[in-house]
């Protein structure tokens, strides 16, 4: 293999670029080709391109979302990166490997905390130093399972809703029932163009929206596709989305996916995990909750992303962290948290690449540790999906004492965390 370079993908190369993506992810389908940008759906615009190259030829491709999500109550720059593909006769050959690094030194060079990935493989990128920060519900049940849920009054004295067709110039309505919603942390700041171009925006068809209405401003809405079943099951009402709120506006949600009876033999919506419709529901053993592992997760920087996490007012500590990082070398080594008045700093010290000489780094340095942890169930933890003693239970977190421990659970408590966004 000759001499190969990570670098963004020119205008000239999107055909190409999209021809190795159309193999990787739909390879049964047959491939369109493309002569221009124009020709891309709107979905695909969104994002920077970026690849590995020899010399004039593609070998591994990315696209580089750049949003931010919500992480301990505070929105921080996490970009999502998507679309990492290698055609066949190249894997192996460290090419994927290399691309998330060269995307690691990018995001920190922009000042990036966490990086976020939805994966074919969560094994596959945890060996890079993502984990699963999310989990998702699937909530199936025939529509006659929702009959009676829904306490919609039309007319009269009560609280009244109306359904309506929402289109993309409706889309600062529904972002005012997201954040609501989406209390959360890893929820998304959404855009306008993730709206117009993700939300109201399919890869071959567009989906339904719907918004529900009380006294004239919407209070829930509803993201759906109408699929035909496999081998003649009928057909199925997929809600990829749902926003309310109140109770009343999501039973105004059931309701409204009630309606769809004479349509659609089972209704599926997809949200964070919640069994709470069994209890709504007069049967609750029609009402099926599976959960499913989603996204992943990781520190891009540990100095800059630790320093710049909330943290709770009432936590002084001072800690040593010993952690590796096969893919960031800047996370590799020691490193000294200080937490206090809700802030905290953290440097390199004792054997980082980034360590500063001197009397405080030797000294930490050749002291004990007061964690020892892989990059990626740090990850997990920082964000809040994770709690401590989870960390210990099912990762390689390994705290060295009782008061470490103490400090540890104190400045990183478990949050809930739900990712709704897929890229």
């Amino acid at each position: 293999m000759g001499m190969s370079e990570y670098r963004s993908v020119p205008e000239t190369d999107v055909p190409d670029f999209q021809r190795i993506l159309s193999y990787a992810f739909s390879p049964t389908e047959e491939h369109e080709p493309i002569d221009s940008l124009e020709d891309l759906s709107p979905r695909a615009t969104l994002g920077d391109r970026r690849a590995i190259y020899e010399g004039s030829e593609i070998r591994c491709t990315a696209v580089q979302h750049w949003f931010r999500l919500q992480v301990r109550g505070e929105f921080e720059e996490a970009p999502g990166l998507s679309a990492v593909a290698t055609p066949p006769e190249y894997r192996r050959k460290g090419l994927v490997g290399r691309l998330l690094a060269e995307s690691l030194a990018e995001y920190r060079d922009r000042g990036a905390g966490f990086c976020a990935l939805w994966p074919f493989s969560h094994p596959f990128y945890r060996q890079f130093g993502w984990e699963l920060c999310s989990r998702y519900g699937r909530v199936t049940c025939q529509p006659e399972a929702l009959a009676g849920i829904g306490s919609v009054k039309r007319g009269g004295e009560g609280r009244s809703h109306e359904f309506r067709r929402c289109s993309a110039e409706d889309w600062d309505a529904l972002d005012r029932v997201y954040c609501a919603t989406n209390d959360r942390d890893l929820a998304m700041d959404r855009t306008e163009d993730w709206w117009r171009k993700r939300v109201f925006t399919g890869w071959d068809d567009d989906p339904y929206v719907t918004g529900i209405e009380r006294d004239g401003r919407v209070v829930g809405y509803l993201v759906y596709d109408i699929e035909e079943g496999e081998a003649g099951d009928g057909r199925r009402m997929i809600v990829r989305e749902a926003g309310h709120v109140d109770s009343a506006a999501y039973r105004a949600v059931l309701e409204f996916c009630r309606n769809h009876d004479s349509q659609v033999e089972e209704c599926e919506l997809r949200g964070p995990v919640d069994t709470s419709l069994q209890d709504l529901a007069c049967d609750p053993s029609e009402i099926d909750v599976e959960v499913e592992p989603g996204p992943m997760i990781r520190i891009v920087d540990l100095s800059q992303s630790l320093a710049a996490l909330s943290y709770p007012s009432d936590v002084e500590a001072d800690l040593v962290l010993d952690i590796t990082d096969t893919v960031a070398d800047w996370n590799e080594g020691r490193f000294r948290l200080s937490i206090g008045d809700g802030s905290a700093t953290c440097e390199p010290a004792g054997g980082g690449v980034d360590a500063d000489a001197g009397s405080d780094s030797d000294s930490i340095a050749g002291s004990d540790s007061d964690l020892t942890a892989s990059i990626a169930t740090l990850s997990g933890v920082a964000v809040g999906h994770l709690s401590v003693e989870h960390g210990e239970t099912v990762g390689d977190f390994e705290v060295a004492s009782a008061e470490a421990r103490e400090a540890l659970e104190a400045a990183f408590p478990p949050r809930e965390t739900f990712l709704r966004e897929f890229f």
